[in-house]
């Protein structure tokens, strides 16, 4: 389906959406779609969450937007949440998750002082669209179109230790990596290696960099990945679930260094609006009240077992991988073919990396829900097996 009127930079797919509750989506002609990737995983409480309705709703009639030189009563209180459930850190808020690497990458050159500016980043990362982020990207696909990137990024080998210190010199001021990548394939980080990459960070004062823009916000069964891995990061960065579906991202960078980045050094004029932050911390108030942690481990370990057993009966799965309910199921062969079907039989999932099916749904998704999308991948299983 092409638009006369939009630049034609997504591929547009399946029916016109018209309104959505929970892990469900109905189209302009009332037929029901089951969401287990719903807003690129960016809506972690499902769709039209009523509270977050009503919250955005609320604040909207009486404050929007307000430039970030005036005081509002939601930043600082918005900061302060997240820093409780973190570490000792100071909070920029942003907009999107690409903006959220961008001040991450302004600070590593002012922490650097002019003498240290290269960042190691990963091979098969995604960090987002921008320059500086795509910069940081170790996708080709993603970077090539747009030669000549930013200078001083240097490409490492994920899960490899011994290839990261090679990269290592003098003008070396920080390593940014996933904790998952998601855009990558799923692929999750070793708990050694990352031990050794915060230990290396730490005896060379080189910046632990950890984008947490899919990990963050209860994905992974804990508020965030980093503490599956008995670390703390020195900046990390947030956006995606942050706001169950309202735009807007943080940089979290810890508390001893923060202030490099003084008055003038960075900005957003929309970052932090307390419509935005609002959303925010009623965001934190349901993770909190409505258990979501637990059903994430819970709902997560189920889905998990049952991807294990549909493996053993198709041989062309290779691998199921993942944490929480970020789960992706690498194929022997193209996934797309297998995302379309699944969707033209009313179940929404994600082909990424071109052989690899991406599962990411509502944190508060029901095991009822993972049934019923399974039993419709199974059936396409079922055909493609043929």
């Amino acid at each position: 389906m092409m638009s006369s009127v939009l630049i034609p930079v997504y591929k547009k797919i399946g029916p016109t959406f018209v309104r959505g509750k929970g892990s469900y989506l109905w189209d302009e002609r009332g037929k029901k779609y089951l969401d287990l990737f719903p807003g690129w995983g960016v809506s972690i409480l499902g769709h039209s969450h009523p509270q977050i309705g009503k919250v955005i709703s609320q604040q909207a009639r009486e404050l929007i937007h307000l430039p970030n030189n005036l005081v509002h009563p939601y930043q600082e209180k918005a900061a302060r949440e997240l820093v409780k459930l973190s570490f000792e850190a100071k909070v920029f808020f942003a907009n999107s998750g690409t903006e959220a690497v961008e001040a991450a990458i302004k600070f590593s050159r002012l922490y650097g002082g002019g003498k240290r500016y290269e960042i190691i980043m990963m091979k098969n990362s995604f960090h987002g669209r921008t320059f500086g982020s795509l910069s940081a990207t170790g996708q080709k696909k993603y970077r090539y179109p747009f030669r000549p990137l930013l200078p001083k990024f240097i490409e490492a080998k994920f899960n490899d230790f011994e290839d990261l210190k090679t990269k290592i010199n003098k003008k070396t001021v920080g390593v940014i990596l996933e904790l998952i990548q998601g855009e990558g394939g799923v692929n999750v980080a070793d708990y050694d290696y990352i031990q050794k990459v915060s230990t290396l960070c730490r005896k060379n004062d080189l910046l632990f960099i950890i984008d947490e823009v899919q990990t963050g916000m209860g994905r992974t069964s804990k508020m965030f990945c980093y503490q599956h891995y008995d670390i703390k990061p020195d900046i990390m960065l947030l956006s995606k679930g942050l706001g169950a579906g309202f735009p807007v991202s943080a940089m979290l960078v810890k508390k001893d260094i923060a202030d490099i980045m003084g008055r003038g050094l960075h900005a957003s004029t929309f970052g932090g609006n307390p419509l935005a932050c609002r959303v925010v911390l009623e965001v934190l108030k349901l993770l909190r009240e409505e258990r979501i942690l637990s059903n994430v481990k819970r709902v997560g370990e189920y889905l998990r077992k049952k991807l294990i057993v549909l493996k053993e009966r198709f041989g062309f799965i290779k691998e199921v991988r993942g944490k929480g309910l970020m789960v992706g199921i690498e194929l022997k062969g193209k996934s797309y073919p297998i995302f379309e079907e699944v969707l033209k039989r009313g179940v929404i999932i994600n082909s990424t990396h071109e052989n690899v099916l991406r599962i990411m749904p509502a944190l508060n998704v029901k095991k009822e829900e993972i049934d019923e999308g399974l039993n419709i991948l199974e059936e396409v299983f079922k055909k493609y097996a043929k």
